[in-house]
């Protein structure tokens, strides 16, 4: 499984990145505290009227190719090895399938309808079924409409094979997102296919991709831009990290879960709960979970 320390390729640096500052660690264990709790299986859905009515729990959409690899990254974001089932066969999840993680949620009493039963969870991440081989032609339509009409869709995290060039199909889907306007993380997987020169692969793939979402800004001219619409940061997973040369233990699915809760919309505070402009990348302080508090919309 992905491990906890945050490997990224920066817009800064020309190179990928395993530091971590004192900060950073607190918030990679924090966020990691966050995913291990409450998981469960909520529902599956094959278009937007299946899904159920939300007004609370913000949702993250996770998004990306036939065979990237999302069930092996759904399983390491929550700490569970079954949490998604691992198929051998691309294409093999046909529906959109929900499942709800962290601890009770922190709603504000205005916000609770009288009788209105909340939910025990603080997250949904919804995976989509893989685009690409074999992927079935209700694909697109069903996943453009939940991107544009899903009240409490807060990002999407897009899953890139390191293994792979940039896809035609993989830049309509970044370009669906920056025209909706929705967060993007961009997660590059299978760093550990690489051998050798995975980090030289990967490093140049961060930057391609970069130079991509850096022109899609400039021509929806909306406001998805480096850090207010789309994460600088692209960070590096794979399955057998732990067992890449140099590397030991690192990957980067720390820091994958401190930028899902961030663009959920998840805020820290001492005694108080202040209102973040979701539009706009954290970089405030870092402090412990128990002080993460969830953010009124």
């Amino acid at each position: 499984l992905f491990t906890s320390t945050l490997i990224r390729h920066s817009s800064s640096s020309p190179a990928l990145t395993t530091t971590t500052t004192k900060s950073q660690d607190d918030q990679i264990a924090a966020a990691a505290s966050f995913f291990q709790q409450g998981f469960q299986f909520l529902y599956s859905a094959e278009s937007l009227r299946h899904h159920p009515k939300n007004e609370h729990i913000p949702e993250m959409l996770i998004l990306g190719a036939s065979n990237v690899g999302k069930s092996s990254f759904l399983n390491a974001l929550v700490g569970k090895p079954g949490a998604a089932r691992v198929s051998a066969r691309p294409g093999k999840t046909t529906l959109m399938n929900a499942f709800a993680v962290g601890p009770l949620p922190k709603i504000p009493k205005g916000h609770v309808k009288q009788g209105e039963k909340l939910p025990r969870y603080s997250l949904v991440l919804v995976d989509t079924p893989g685009y690409g081989f074999k992927s079935q032609a209700s694909w697109g339509d069903s996943v453009w409409k939940y991107i544009r009409a899903r009240k409490m869709l807060r990002g999407a995290v897009v899953l890139l094979s390191s293994e792979k060039k940039l896809m035609e199909q993989d830049r309509w889907l970044l370009r669906t997102l920056a025209e909706a306007n929705t967060r993007t993380l961009v997660v590059l997987t299978k760093a550990d296919k690489g051998g050798g020169s995975w980090t030289e692969r990967c490093s140049d793939m961060a930057k391609v991709l970069r130079d991509e979402l850096r022109k899609m800004s400039r021509s929806v001219g909306n406001g998805w831009g480096e850090a207010s619409g789309w994460n600088p940061d692209i960070y590096i997973t794979a399955a057998g990290m732990d067992r890449v040369p140099k590397l030991a233990s690192g990957g980067g699915i720390g820091g994958v879960r401190t930028s899902i809760l961030e663009m959920a919309g998840f805020d820290l505070g001492d005694k108080e709960v202040k209102k973040k402009d979701e539009t706009v990348t954290y970089g405030g302080p870092v402090v412990s979970f128990d002080d993460i508090k969830w953010k009124t919309t």
